[in-house]
């Protein structure tokens, strides 16, 4: 099964990879350049957050978890990364999941906006948490109308901590026409007596917008 590993990363000042004039951007192209050859890595999808354009989140699908895993162990990984942290300034945040439905996923980094939330547990999300959290996607399918193009929701394979929080989270990407198309959404009947479905026991939860592109080199 496809495993995406989730980067983020705070970006020093007036570095804008996406943008082919600006300095960071050849940085970028090396490293994403450097991802296509490795073995298993299938696509790259990259953007900045709307709400914060100083916050680069990097996505990228590889064929399974351990054709990361392995790539990160090699003598070419730490000068890889290295560089790439040239324009980044702090500690980055890294997890994986495997998102579902198979497929969904490339169509969330198509669409106009992406919204990413993150749910986040104490221990473990209900085993059927992927179970219920579609049958929200689908009552949104149905209700959001046009603004809607698809979803995906996953569980991370690490223990993550936020604020206090630590266990495994959930992952949640939803392309949206706009950004407008889903918070009109947020304030409809249908989103407020289905989101139970999405926060569940969650302790805490994050949520941003980004334009994502995909990396073609």
């Amino acid at each position: 099964m496809p495993t995406t590993e989730i980067a983020l990363f705070p970006l020093k000042a007036g570095a804008t990879p996406g943008d082919p004039d600006n300095h960071a951007a050849p940085v970028a192209n090396d490293t994403f350049d450097t991802l296509k050859t490795i073995d298993g890595m299938q696509q790259i999808n990259f953007g900045t957050r709307m709400e914060d354009p100083s916050q680069l989140q990097l996505m990228v699908t590889w064929d399974k978890l351990s054709s990361h895993l392995d790539f990160t162990k090699t003598e070419a990984y730490k000068p890889f990364l290295s560089k790439f942290l040239s324009i980044v300034a702090g500690e980055p945040k890294m997890m994986h999941a495997d998102f579902q439905p198979p497929g969904a996923l490339a169509k969330t980094f198509a669409a106009p906006t992406t919204e990413f939330a993150t749910f986040y547990f104490e221990g473990e999300p209900p085993a059927d948490y992927v179970e219920k959290a579609m049958e929200c996607v689908e009552v949104i399918r149905k209700e959001a109308g046009a603004g809607f193009l698809d979803a995906a929701v996953g569980v991370t394979h690490e223990v993550v901590e936020h604020e206090g929080v630590k266990g495994k989270a959930a992952v949640l990407a939803v392309g949206w026409r706009s950004r407008e198309a889903h918070m009109e959404f947020r304030e409809t009947k249908a989103f407020k007596e289905n989101i139970h479905l999405l926060r569940r026991e969650s302790k805490k939860l994050t949520m941003w917008h980004v334009q994502f592109m995909e990396y073609q080199g």
